[in-house]
């Protein structure tokens, strides 16, 4: 996961019947992975900036369940090219994670809960492949389903540590529709107050969806830009692994 505007991973473009909602949206939801079960995600993503190209590749996105709790590990390959400066490559900074759902009504198919991250540096920030500070996010989500629907967002808010950063609030939101018992496809729109000393707030756009490939392995894409920020493009491609 990234922490600068546009947040990948975790949290995360999507799924009803098909796998947990999140992935392969920046929006995290509070549907945790059945109680002893795996969630593994590993995607390419790709961020573009004005002289900038970032790319997790891959992202390995570890997720295991518990009663109402998921416990998680992330950690990208970071490929960073400047187009000035050259390319640097390594590993980035490690998230861990706890989601906790406290409200789940099974029959308004309504759930509510948090996720509590921390990014812990353990990648070179001159050589920015890392934020060289530890950060902490605390959000709350939520989450209601409806015939083929589901809806399901988040808000929160990011405590950094790093040189000219700062705290911010971030909010996002996730429509889904189920097309048939292969595909289900969705549109995200989610954004964040100044990140940085001197910034401005960002919104985007997200859309994708999930192909299920076969009862454990689901593809999952989504592409989008910002509408307020200089994020031209970024796009999220990969591979959900199931063991329930």
């Amino acid at each position: 996961m990234k922490v600068h505007c546009i947040i990948f991973g975790a949290g995360s473009l999507l799924a009803i019947a098909l796998a947990q909602a999140g992935p392969p949206f920046v929006t995290d939801d509070p549907e945790p992975p059945p109680p002893g079960g795996w969630e593994i995600n590993v995607p390419f993503i790709l961020e573009r900036t004005p002289g900038k190209t970032e790319m997790d590749a891959p992202l390995f996105d570890f997720n295991y369940g518990l009663p109402d709790v998921q416990l998680k590990l992330e950690f990208p390959v970071k490929i960073v090219h400047e187009d000035r400066d050259g390319t640097a490559a390594g590993a980035g900074d490690l998230l861990l994670g706890v989601k906790w759902r406290f409200l789940n009504d099974e029959q308004s198919q309504f759930q509510l809960g948090t996720y509590p991250q921390l990014l812990l540096p353990t990648e070179d920030e001159a050589r920015d492949l890392g934020e060289g500070r530890p950060a902490f996010v605390l959000p709350l989500v939520a989450q209601k389903s409806w015939d083929k629907w589901t809806l399901y967002g988040n808000v929160g808010f990011w405590w950094q540590t790093a040189a000219e950063t700062r705290n911010y609030f971030y909010a996002g939101a996730v429509l889904e529709r189920e097309i048939n018992e292969r595909l289900t496809l969705g549109a995200e729109l989610f954004g964040n107050s100044p990140k940085e000393r001197g910034g401005r707030c960002d919104i985007a756009f997200n859309v994708g969806g999930i192909w299920k490939l076969n009862k454990k392995v689901n593809l999952l894409f989504t592409g989008g830009r910002d509408v307020v920020g200089n994020t031209h493009a970024m796009a999220y491609v990969g591979l959900q692994f199931l063991t329930k």
